[in-house]
């Protein structure tokens, strides 16, 4: 028999249970501000970011079109575009460089970035990618996605409290549809503002902004692969070694690619804002003319515009010698453009080292130099900008390509190897010195 303590001790006991579980499941008061503000406000950036990503993805384009009826116009185009840069830089320096290291530490502010600024930013960076640079185009799309998402939460009612996470959503939306990359892009986004403390908060309206930019972005661009692949990736577990060695190779790449890359916008400071484009993009034009020689090809003039230089090392086995140049030839050239002020992103320069370095380890390996090169360029991705998770994400939606687990053995290798060191000041460093631009940590970032 029951004592009937006991019973009523139950009884309560499961009326607490419920009551709490009734609180959990239907909370309907936040679910109605999750469906009511932020849905509607991820899936306004995605249309707005993916628009505007399509006219500058079309804009890029059509420059590079007529910049390709002549090979010569490849290498007069950059210093006509080094002018303007350096007049732009004289209205705002922060038009300059990659701009993620910027956007970074700008989200841990209470500002709003200006609209003459990102007008300023667009043009610049439509131009710098046309051709006869070699710059990503993920610095210029997150700078611009971050100041779009940040506007239109505004404009939504959001408070200021929410503008780090605002900005974010807007800045993985535009980089998931310039890179074709809308799930990585968004990790990319995380991972780039928390380096080493991964937060989760932003990603399912970041996911939704990322997804609605993609597909708004190829309903006006068609769908293509970032990375086109002929030959699909192979591999074994007896190249995983070698994938580990090639991680470490890169990671050593990387640092001598960031100790240039920093040293070079410490130099640039020496010069004024007008001349200091220009200045870089002139020293540089002789190594970028004695890569186009050693491809034989205007490949290398053209990387952001189509990426196909990209997709060729990937699959072609192609001569030690010339990997090793397109390596320090890609860093040099950076370090002297993206370095002194030209607007761009650095992502493009890490995914052609490491593509090169993959295609030298395959040759170990001929048959399996696909996997190689993808793995590498995630490795290189991983330790120039600490987004591990992104770069296996991204490399794969790029590539439409499974190489994860061979790519992961690299990625790691390369990553935990890379600790102390970025390409994006921001990640690092203290923001007060940078927003007021002291020294070389200044708006080159």
């Amino acid at each position: 028999m029951f004592n009937r303590e006991k019973i009523n001790l139950v009884w309560e006991y499961l009326k607490g249970c419920a009551k709490v579980n009734l609180k959990l499941r239907f909370d309907l008061l936040s679910i109605s501000y999750f469906l009511g503000r932020w849905i509607p406000y991820a899936f306004t950036v995605g249309i707005v970011t993916g628009s505007i990503a399509a006219f500058m993805d079309l804009l890029i384009v059509e420059i590079n079109k007529l910049l390709s009826f002549h090979e010569i116009l490849f290498f007069i185009y950059p210093v006509l575009i080094a002018l303007v840069v350096g007049y732009t830089l004289l209205i705002d320096p922060v038009v300059g460089g990659p701009g993620i290291g910027y956007a970074i530490v700008h989200l841990k502010t209470k500002y709003f970035l200006p609209a003459r600024l990102i007008f300023l930013k667009f043009i610049s960076s439509t131009l710098v990618l046309a051709g006869g640079f070699i710059a990503g185009r993920e610095g210029p799309s997150f700078f611009i996605g971050v100041a779009i998402g940040e506007w239109l939460g505004k404009a939504y009612g959001f408070s200021k409290k929410f503008k780090n996470i605002l900005g974010l959503i807007g800045g993985g939306a535009f980089t998931g549809a310039l890179l074709k990359a809308p799930l990585g892009s968004s990790i990319f986004a995380m991972e780039l503002e928390n380096m080493y403390d991964f937060d989760y908060s932003p990603f399912v309206p970041m996911i939704i902004a990322s997804i609605t930019s993609y597909l708004t972005f190829t309903f006006f661009r068609g769908e293509s692969a970032f990375i086109y692949l002929t030959k699909r990736p192979v591999w074994t577990l007896d190249s995983i070694p070698y994938l580990v060695i090639m991680g470490l190779a890169i990671s050593f790449v990387i640092y001598i690619y960031t100790f240039l890359f920093h040293t070079g916008c410490c130099v640039s400071q020496f010069f004024e804002p007008l001349k200091r484009p220009l200045v870089g993009t002139i020293i540089s034009l002789p190594v970028l003319f004695l890569l186009y020689l050693a491809i034989h090809d205007t490949e290398i003039l053209s990387a952001p515009a189509d990426m196909r230089i990209v997709s060729h090392i990937a699959q072609i086995p192609i001569p030690i010698w010339i990997d090793v140049a397109i390596i320090v030839g890609v860093m040099v050239i950076t370090s002297l453009t993206l370095g002194f002020g030209i607007p761009g992103g650095l992502v493009l320069p890490n995914l052609i080292i490491g593509a090169a370095m993959g295609n030298m380890f395959g040759h170990i390996f001929p048959d399996q130099i696909v996997m190689f090169s993808l793995a590498g360029m995630g490795a290189a991705l991983a330790a120039g900008a600490k987004t591990p998770l992104a770069a296996i994400v991204m490399i794969t939606e790029m590539s439409n390509a499974d190489v994860v687990i061979p790519m992961t053995a690299a990625v790691i290798t390369s990553y935990t190897t890379s600790f102390g060191f970025s390409l994006y000041l921001g990640q690092e460093i203290d923001i007060k010195p940078l927003i007021k631009g002291v020294g070389c940590r200044g708006k080159n970032t």
